[in-house]
């Protein structure tokens, strides 16, 4: 990489290759002016101020789905470990993420909201689009990781009052739809902008498609914490496959599913309904192998995240991993790069995802194997591996 200093607030990056709607192309360059693309252009710019010759330039990484990292409990997180999660995200090419919080006590959910609300709009953090409430209307029957105790049945009402006390907080509900009351909470969701995925669920194919037809559009980390696909039964599996307008995410981190299963599952939902996510917890990119999950104690073995019983509890996993793990498979890198970046965004109904003019500049280059080099957030620069 070479590099020059550059009038305040505007920005050129040169690359050997752009990540672009119709795929890979290059060489080409960017120009930003504050926190906003103003041009895209193929060829060389006559002088940029950062070039990277055998890079790949691209949006940045959106994570739909991550419970804490660097030693942060996305739970019950500080000012500090949050901090330390963020520079852990600058470094993996995460750019902006719903913060995902396990079903809880009402206060500690409380809380947490609260914490997450005043923190939005922190200057060089990724950003927090909002976040996703991973239960607490889930089956007892495929609860994973979570406390059954904690569990709800949905409530219109409940989950009225956590809208109203923080209003464009939350962005995503994750909920067993075959629970008596799921049905009615998805409409309220659904009426209200909220996307709704579902997960830690033991719904019928019927069921499934009940809640599809309602408006639910995710299913959560396919697979896991679900009814088992079967040939007579497909279940919430063969549903959230069959559906055009379902956008299935997948935790690549060749722990949680078959390096087969994530083949299959992108050649039947394409490039377009396909979302990677990471599930990370608190001990993705720390030092220490035993965290907590909310309030149990789980130990990283074999690769993942298990609690005392051997239940995976989340993962370990970043998103330039999820990447990398897809890429080692034979799936072409712009189309791992669009499962991490355009397909969460659109899903969010964030439209700046794209290497565009007018777009913000939330960006990252990657090298020829994959790994982050730089990370650009509004515009600036605040990750740049030297070694």
């Amino acid at each position: 990489m070479t590099s020059r200093t550059s009038p305040a607030g505007r920005l050129v990056i040169q690359a050997g290759a752009l990540l672009r709607r119709d795929g890979v192309s290059g060489p080409g360059y960017v120009v930003i002016e504050g926190d906003r693309i103003t041009e895209v252009a193929p060829g060389h710019h006559r002088s940029p101020d950062v070039t990277w010759a055998d890079g790949l330039l691209a949006p940045g990484f959106i994570d739909l789905q991550i419970n804490g990292g660097a030693g942060c409990d996305f739970l019950a997180p500080s000012g500090e470990e949050l901090a330390a999660a963020h520079t852990y995200l600058r470094r993996t090419g995460t750019v902006a993420y719903l913060p995902t919080l396990i079903s809880a006590p009402d206060d500690r959910l409380r809380a947490a909201l609260a914490f997450f609300a005043e923190r939005a709009q922190e200057l060089d953090a990724p950003r927090i689009l909002g976040v996703h409430l991973e239960g607490p209307f889930l089956s007892r029957a495929r609860p994973g990781a979570h406390r059954p105790a904690y569990l709800r049945t949905p409530s219109v009402e409940w989950i009225g009052r956590l809208l109203e006390e923080f209003q464009g907080l939350i962005r995503v509900v994750t909920l067993a739809p075959e629970l008596d009351g799921a049905l009615d909470v998805i409409d309220h969701l659904v009426a209200r902008g909220v996307v709704v995925a579902v997960g830690h669920t033991d719904a019928t194919f019927a069921e499934a498609m009940a809640a599809f037809d309602r408006g639910a559009r995710l299913a959560t980390h396919l697979f896991n914490a679900m009814r088992p696909y079967h040939h007579r039964e497909p279940g919430i599996v063969g549903a959230a496959l069959l559906h055009p307008e379902v956008t299935c995410s997948l935790i690549a981190d060749l722990v949680h599913l078959h390096p087969a299963v994530l083949q299959q599952v992108v050649a039947i939902k394409t490039t377009h309904h396909t979302a990677l996510v990471t599930d990370a917890i608190a001990a993705a990119g720390a030092s220490a192998s035993s965290v907590t999950l909310g309030d149990q104690p789980v130990t990283v073995r074999d690769g993942a995240p298990r609690l005392p019983d051997g239940t995976l509890a989340g993962s370990v996993l970043s998103m330039d991993q999820a990447v990398r793990n897809l890429c080692s498979l034979g799936v072409p890198s712009a189309d791992a790069l669009q499962m991490a970046t355009t397909v969460p965004a659109r899903l969010l109904g964030v439209s700046d995802a794209a290497l565009a003019p007018g777009h913000r500049a939330d960006l990252v280059v990657l090298d020829g194997t994959m790994q982050v080099t730089t990370t650009v957030l509004a515009g600036r620069i605040v990750f740049h591996r030297t070694g």
